[in-house]
């Protein structure tokens, strides 16, 4: 088991690794010379030499990505060239935003997955398996960015119900007005992940009904709870796993949904720093991203490997 443990914690770094080679390229690739990416373009020519030195650029290409790498794993990645600011301090605030909204997607996507999916596996002819069935293609087929402005069109302009931008009102920063944010977002960020996770439920428990383990059970005398625990419980290494892996997707940033309500996380934070050429951000806010979601990957394996006794050889 240890061994496990520790090959999947090797497969992690290195593949942390690939990303840091990845991302510093992405700085190598820009039109021109990388100091025209993160210095002003009315800077004097002795600020250019003092980041120059800084980071590098006059070094060979492999120290430039030692000293960058370094930096990085200090957290020092330098200021961003929009404002000024620091620009760990910027990821970081977006990072916490992004959180909240990849949390309230998850909420919403995996507790009604959960509850259609079971129900619709247990009656595959009722009217709820096909709505189960609608939710699953449409969650999948439709891009969140076109399901954000049906909600908008919906909920904020026919029926304004609910706000279409921002993170709260201006002036009211409640625990209230954060949800009524929040609730659209959520479920325009967490319709993929439902779709996926109904069908995976209903299929994978199903699967495990159809199994002698059911028979066996029943012919035992349980009751029909106490068989669902046991199907549940034997599904859960399954889907464990592709809700972790939908998890670290909605901490990547859903760009689109949130360039779309304005919200102020990740994915709006790289879309912004793109356009405005404000490549230390864009390196940082990938770098994490990428970082969170081969974190999250590695803490599920883990998981899986204990609640999986099969995978601990």
């Amino acid at each position: 088991m240890v061994r496990v443990i520790l090959k999947r914690i090797g497969l992690a770094f290195l593949t942390l690794f690939g990303v840091t080679v990845i991302v510093f390229a992405l700085l190598q690739m820009m039109p021109g010379e990388p100091i025209d990416s993160i210095v002003p373009l009315d800077a004097s020519e002795e600020l250019r030499q003092v980041i120059i030195d800084q980071y590098g650029f006059d070094q060979p290409l492999y120290m430039q990505y030692f000293m960058w790498l370094g930096n990085a794993v200090r957290g020092n990645f330098g200021n961003s060239v929009s404002d000024n600011r620091l620009v760990l301090s910027v990821v970081s605030e977006a990072l916490h935003n992004t959180l909240i909204l990849a949390l309230g997607a998850s909420v919403f996507a995996f507790l009604l997955s959960i509850l259609i999916g079971v129900y619709s596996s247990y009656r595959p002819n009722s009217i709820f398996s096909w709505i189960g069935t609608v939710f699953g293609i449409g969650g999948i087929s439709i891009p969140n960015y076109c399901l954000s402005l049906i909600l908008i069109g919906i909920f904020s302009v026919t029926l304004r119900l609910l706000p279409s931008t921002g993170m709260y009102t201006s002036g009211d920063y409640t625990f209230s007005s954060l949800i009524q944010h929040l609730i659209l977002p959520a479920i325009a960020a967490g319709a993929m992940t439902l779709g996926i996770m109904t069908r995976m439920v209903r299929s994978s428990v199903s699967e495990m009904r159809s199994r002698s383990l059911v028979t066996t059970l029943r012919a035992k005398g349980l009751s029909e709870p106490a068989i669902m625990r046991h199907v549940l419980r034997n599904s859960f290494p399954t889907l464990l796993t592709v809700a972790g892996l939908q998890f670290g997707y909605l901490m990547g940033g859903s760009t689109m949904v949130e360039t779309t309500f304005s919200w102020p996380g990740i994915g709006l934070i790289i879309y912004q720093s793109i356009f405005t050429s404000d490549f230390p951000v864009t390196q940082a806010a990938i770098l994490i991203v990428a970082a969170i979601f081969v974190s999250i990957n590695l803490l599920i394996d883990l998981l899986r490997i204990v609640a999986d006794p099969r995978l601990r050889k």
